[in-house]
This record gives C-alpha cells, structure tokens and sequence, in this order.
C-alpha cells in the first residue's frame, strides 16, 4: 500500500527544500525513506512511501519537514521534526497587511528580542513567515511559545510576556529540584 502526501509550499522556498545540488531533497528521501517529487513552477510537493519507507509515519514526517521548509524553518531545525516528541505547529495572523505587518512587529520585537525571548524562555524554534507563525518544539514549550504569542497578538505589554516567560523558566528550574527533593524524602 502507498501512503502519499501532496502539499505546496511558497516558490520562493523550494530552494531551501532542494539545497545546494539537491541534498536537503536527498536527505529527507534517505531518512525517511520516501520519495519526493517537487513542481517548481506552482510549489507543489508530492510525496509517496516506497518499499524502503521503515513506518508509514515517515511520509507524515517528512510531510512536517517539507511543510517547516515552506514556512521559512532552516533545513537543519526543520530536521528535528524526525524526533517524536517534536512537532510543528501555526498560527494564522489574521487582518489586513498593515495589521499582519504589525503583529509580526510586535512578535519579533525590537531587534528581534521577543522571538528571542519566547524561543529562550520556551525552548521553541520559531519562523514568522507571510501571514503565519510557525513553531517547531515539544508539545508543553509550543503550548506555553502559543500562550506568549497569543498574549502579544492581543496587546499584551512586552513586559507582561518577558514575565511569564521568566516565571515559565524559574518553574522549569525548579521542577528538578522538586522532583529530588520528593526522592530524597521517601528515602528517609
């Protein structure tokens, strides 16, 4: 049975999916065992398992990757999609170009200190590509990366999000701790 996946990415980015003398294309055919088919003219990617495909999972997996790619992620970070506790996640910024213009404003910050930020204090990658936020991480940081975006997508101060994303990073630092300190105490 073939599992097939067809999508389209922005032209501008199959570049990015082919790499230089096409190793990026190469490399995602290799792990995943898949083969890739790509229309330049339109952005269309096709992708079918073949007889060297290892789990059927891997076409969706590479599917991911592909989609990372188009979305502005770096071949390398879209890669760790491979991963299973790492996913890809979107959100659509919606409104006229002025106001998309100013909510990616807003999310990269000035001099790009709130994606810095939300990617530090969340342990997330993240692309802010056309009208869409992507974000690539374990499902616990893309959970608290969306609530920091979310939070700057409806007005929320700056100052507001760099403290939860600072309280976000003082309780992952004591999660360790605690779990010790629970140890130690029934071993007592």
């Amino acid at each position: 049975m073939v599992i097939e996946s067809l999508l389209r990415i922005p032209r501008t980015r199959i570049g990015v999916l082919i790499g230089k003398k096409g190793e990026v294309k190469s490399e995602i055919e290799s792990i995943a065992g898949v083969a890739i088919r790509i229309n330049s003219e339109d952005g269309s990617v096709y992708i079918s398992s073949t007889s060297r495909t290892p789990d059927p999972t891997f076409v969706w997996k590479a599917r991911d990757i592909v989609k990372a790619i188009g979305r502005g992620f770096s071949a390398e970070k879209a890669f760790l999609l491979l991963d299973d506790d790492v996913f890809l996640e979107t959100i659509e910024l919606g409104g006229s170009k002025n106001n998309i213009k100013r909510l990616k404003s807003r999310i990269i910050g000035e001099k790009g200190k709130a994606r810095k930020m939300i990617e530090d204090g969340t342990e997330v990658f993240l692309s802010i590509f056309g009208n869409q936020v992507s974000i690539i991480g374990e499902v616990l940081a893309i959970k608290n990366a969306r609530e920091a975006i979310t939070q700057l997508i409806h007005g929320s101060k700056h100052g507001t999000v760099y403290r939860y994303l600072e309280q976000l990073r003082f309780k992952s630092k004591q999660e360790p701790l605690r779990i010790w300190k629970n140890n130690y105490l029934e071993e007592s």
